[in-house]
């Protein structure tokens, strides 16, 4: 993965960043602005509304009967500002209007006016020959709306106009004003705004039989927004929709928390959409309150995410800790932030509490990212580029709503804010699919270590196993073994040796049951003493086999016709050889060598043995050589040998030399 930007620089944008932010939203909030912005007076601005589309200029008097769509009366409206918690109609004609446009508060009005009460003053002119009536939207938004008209005949009289509003669901933010023929009209508009910092303030009258269109144009968008919102909806469902199954399938909670992220970030943005503009009583509700909650409780899960996804309390304590107080200090201000809106008569406490919220996870956002990249992990430098792409996306946004900024002089989706912010969220949500991809790809990594792991845990204790059941084996070889070498063996040897001094007492009147018994004892020890080697597990070598079928075959061969020469390795490499192996490796070789001296008819018998990766014995005589064609009187003995040699996987061949002489090898992989 490629190496990350230096973190010099990259703190140096993200301070700069956040100054900048803080600055505007200072500016935002106390300074007039000098110009007509025209971005959604949010923290997530939302539409595509422009103020310089669908405007007439209109004189000091504005003519109704000349009314389109939506006609500005911005130019020739007055304005002030009262804090009179019992304003009365009587004394609207005796305020002073210091402010002669509306124009600077089409963005946004001041959180320090929120809590006052605005009154505007307008003129309208009806130039035609018949009565005419228009629809009058102060701007967005606001809880009630109370329209006076002032009649001037010797003393001022104020009459309070009915609350006539459009057969429209959206329909709280307009009244109804009619003018008689050639009639003119001075109006006062009373305004409570609701508690929110997206109140503005944008007079316009739109013809009454136009209404339905007007609305429409006052808060539908322009551009392709609704699409781009309505697309990044449906991928933000899809991330539920998989979340969700794979909580069910792992039961990780993580992926409860990061649904409950992706529900909360895209109702917030296509509520923001939708109701952009809108005058119904949910928008107010939405506007004023619900949007900062939503905001909160989704960022909220999404640091919990963080936590349970990067598993923080067992990798990054120290980031764990962190996050989770800036988890805790958000839930704080949301909390403080609905005791405010609720009960506390001063909305700019509760904005403040708003504006907190946003820093802390500003802040939060920023130190994580920090502390991300000085972990130089892989997982996490997924999320933190993630992080990166939504904070920086997320001041762009904030730096277009505060300055009105346009990247292109026509209504173009690039004007707005929520584009940015939505753009910032989906390459989170690409760099969170690369993580858990990436995460799910070491999980079955380490699966596999941990079976392999476990499989050679169970192979090792198996092996264990077999190891003291062979060492409780060969204990038992070796006391057996023992007990036949003191017991029996000293026993056939006393039989032998009592044999011999009866036949040498009797001399030439030797019994022949005496002679066998002589025989026999001394066959016996013989056959026990090559048992007892076979069962001592000290023996179990190929160096201790040849040496014993040495020994054995030039004892065998020593008082016959026939001499023995053995060839052997001058050095034999340490090879261990069971019990079995050995055994039917010497009972074969001893077979052989019956052969050779009862069948062979030969002067000399040669041994060659061989050891390298096979222990290879071949018996080589002289003699008359072996009929292969009749076999009957070899048949018990070679049948034997076969059989012994393939019990323990050898191999045994036999064949005549040319007609003079046969050779048996004996072949045993080591």
């Amino acid at each position: 993965m490629p190496r990350l930007p230096t973190f010099h620089l990259f703190n140096l944008f993200i301070y700069t960043g956040i100054l900048l932010l803080l600055s505007l939203d200072a500016l935002s909030q106390s300074a007039i602005p000098s110009g007509p912005p025209a971005s959604p007076p949010s923290h997530i601005a939302n539409s595509s509304y422009d103020p310089d589309v669908h405007r007439t200029s209109v004189s000091p008097a504005a003519d109704i009967a000349k009314t389109g769509l939506t006609d500005d009366l911005s130019a020739n409206t007055f304005l002030c500002f009262t804090n009179s918690p019992s304003l009365s109609p009587g004394q609207l004609p005796s305020l002073a209007f210091p402010i002669k446009s509306t124009k600077p508060y089409e963005h946004f009005v001041p959180i320090p006016h929120i809590n006052n009460k605005a009154v505007l003053k307008f003129t309208l002119v009806n130039s035609s020959d018949t009565e005419k009536a228009v629809f009058f939207c102060p701007g967005f938004y606001y809880d009630s709306i109370q329209l006076y008209r002032s009649y001037d005949k010797g003393s001022v009289r104020l009459e309070k106009l009915p609350r006539i509003l459009p057969n429209d669901d959206d329909s709280l933010g307009y009244r109804r004003i009619s003018l008689a023929a050639r009639d003119t009209g001075t109006f006062y508009a009373v305004l409570t705004f609701i508690r929110s910092a997206t109140n503005s303030i944008n007079p316009n009258i739109t013809r009454e039989d136009y209404i339905s269109q007007g609305i429409t144009l006052n808060h539908k968008n322009k551009t392709n927004i609704d699409i781009i919102t309505t697309l990044f909806a449906g991928i933000m469902l899809m991330m539920i929709f998989y979340g969700i199954s794979e909580y069910i399938q792992t039961q990780k909670t993580e992926f409860l928390y990061y649904p409950g992220y992706c529900i909360c970030i895209s109702s917030l943005l296509f509520l923001k959409s939708t109701l952009h503009n809108t005058t119904t009583p949910f928008n107010f509700f939405f506007e004023s309150f619900l949007d900062n909650i939503i905001f909160c409780l989704g960022h909220i899960s999404y640091i919990i995410f963080h936590r349970k996804f990067l598993e923080t309390k067992k990798n990054y304590p120290s980031l764990d800790r962190f996050l989770f107080w800036g988890a805790t200090i958000i839930t704080g201000l949301m909390i403080l932030y609905v005791l405010a809106f609720f009960y506390w008569p001063d909305f700019g406490v509760a904005n403040m509490l708003e504006n907190y919220t946003k820093y802390v996870l500003l802040a939060t956002s920023i130190i994580f990212i920090i502390k991300g990249l000085s972990y130089r992990n892989q997982l996490m430098n997924y999320i933190v580029l993630g992080n990166i792409s939504l904070c920086t996306l997320a001041i762009i946004s904030q730096v277009i709503i505060a300055t009105n900024f346009k990247l292109v002089k026509t209504v173009s989706v690039l004007n707005l804010a929520i584009f940015y912010y939505q753009a910032g969220i989906t390459i989170e949500l690409l760099f969170f699919l690369f993580a858990l991809s990436y995460k799910n790809k070491m999980e079955i990594i380490l699966s596999i270590q941990k079976e392999e792991k476990l499989k050679l845990e169970t192979e090792r204790k198996e092996l264990e196993k077999q190891v003291a059941v062979l060492a409780a084996k060969q204990d038992e070889r070796n006391r057996i073994s023992a007990d036949m070498h003191d017991e029996l063996g000293s026993g056939v040897t006393a039989i032998r040796l009592m044999s011999e001094i009866v036949k040498s007492k009797m001399k030439e009147n030797v019994l022949p049951e005496i002679e066998k018994i002589s025989h026999f004892s001394n066959e016996l020890l013989n056959k026990m003493n090559t048992i007892i080697w076979t069962m001592t597990s000290s023996n179990d070598s190929v160096e201790n086999l040849v040496a014993y079928i040495r020994s054995y075959a030039v004892e065998f061969f020593e008082n016959t016709a026939i001499d023995c020469y053995f060839s052997m390795p001058a050095a034999i490499p340490h090879r261990e050889i069971s019990g079995e192996k050995r055994r039917n490796m010497f009972l074969s070789v001893k077979e052989a060598l019956n052969n050779v001296l009862k069948h062979s008819q030969s002067a000399v018998v040669r041994i060659n043995v061989t050891v390298n990766d096979q222990l290879v014995i071949e018996i080589q005589d002289d003699g008359v050589g072996i009929n292969m064609e009749k076999l009957r009187k070899f048949g018990n003995g070679l049948n034997n040998m076969k059989k012994r040699m393939a019990s323990i996987d050898g191999n045994f061949h036999i064949e005549n030399i040319d007609k003079e002489g046969t050779r048996t090898t004996f072949g045993l992989a080591l």
